[in-house]
């Protein structure tokens, strides 16, 4: 009787003090927390034997989970507490539970099915007819102010294709404009906003040309709140982003780079908009190596566009090779 009466108590001091399943869908996640740390405590009064989960571990948890743990006598603990136990102490900086080996090979196998797929011989025509009909798409996080003057002049020149980058579809000649580490929206609120523009003729060369913009947020700093200054780590990566664009526009949609030599000759103050201008050095080996150069300049300097980084990187076009395998 005694165990049923305290059972009784319990349901009506959580029932009195809140009720998780009456929670507005609007609460805001420290609410929400603080909640789920209130079951935890009236649970563990309850079940004196069973270890009281901490306030971080109640915030990766269910409300069913957290009941189920503690009516379990333990047995049941939550999966996301089971990780947190389990490397919080085992490693500096702590671990999380890997994905099975069956999930790295479909992600693996998939991405590969998907390469062949597009490895013929059009697909960069391809490639520049499916990033071109979607463009840049909307990106509520981005770090350019409404009247840019770079972005201004790009998005009105008739000559300049805006797109964003793509991986390959399911099916030959599709490809699927993506989010990535860094393009599109989520790498904008990460802190960098990369955007491209193709050109398809240029006078006085036989190959395209590629220019961006870019601007660089808090994210990208070199320390959060402590420098104003983007990390050489973030300027390498436009470096790196913008050569293999142009190269999947031209000719090689599914290649990679092989090498990239970058100088950085100045620092990218945060919050700047900056221009990067991408040209085609030269092909060799039939068209399985791309050499490319880069520019990343500041338009808006008081001595006139400064020179902030510049790289060469080769790249190789994985598509002719598997062509070649096959």
């Amino acid at each position: 009787m005694g165990s049923i009466h305290r059972r009784e108590r319990r349901e009506r001091r959580v029932a009195r003090t809140w009720n998780l399943r009456e929670i507005n869908m609007t609460a805001d996640d420290d609410a929400l927390r603080t909640r789920l740390m209130n079951l935890s405590m009236c649970l563990s009064e309850d079940y004196p034997d069973v270890k009281e989960l901490g306030a971080k571990e109640c915030a990766r948890c269910e409300e069913e989970e957290i009941r189920a743990y503690y009516e379990s006598g333990g047995a049941k603990v939550p999966r996301t507490v089971v990780e947190a136990r389990k490397y919080m102490c085992a490693q500096a900086g702590g671990g999380r539970a890997e994905m099975t080996d069956a999930a790295l090979r479909w992600t693996a196998n998939d991405m590969q099915e998907r390469s062949e797929k597009n490895a013929h011989v059009s697909a960069a025509k391809d490639y520049r007819r499916c990033v071109f009909a979607h463009g840049i798409p909307y990106r509520a996080n981005g770090l350019f102010p409404l009247d840019d003057a770079l972005l201004t002049e790009f998005t009105a020149d008739a000559t300049l294709k805006p797109f964003q980058k793509a991986i390959p579809g399911y099916e030959q000649g599709s490809f699927l404009s993506c989010e990535s580490w860094a393009v599109g929206d989520d790498a904008a609120a990460r802190g960098l906003d990369l955007r491209y523009f193709y050109r398809e003729c240029v006078q006085g060369s036989p190959y395209p040309e590629l220019v961006a913009c870019a601007r660089v947020g808090d994210g990208g700093a070199i320390g959060l709140k402590t420098w104003t200054l983007a990390h050489g780590g973030c300027i390498e990566t436009i470096l790196d982003e913008t050569t293999a664009e142009l190269v999947k526009c031209y000719t090689a949609p599914c290649c990679v780079t092989i090498e990239l030599n970058a100088k950085i000759k100045k620092p990218l103050p945060l919050h700047t908009t900056v221009k990067i201008h991408v040209q085609i050095k030269s092909i060799e080996s039939n068209g399985l190596r791309i050499w490319t150069t880069a520019r990343i300049t500041d338009p808006a300097a008081k001595r006139g566009e400064e020179l902030i980084a510049s790289c060469e990187a080769q790249l190789c076009d994985a598509g002719m090779l598997t062509r070649m395998r096959m």
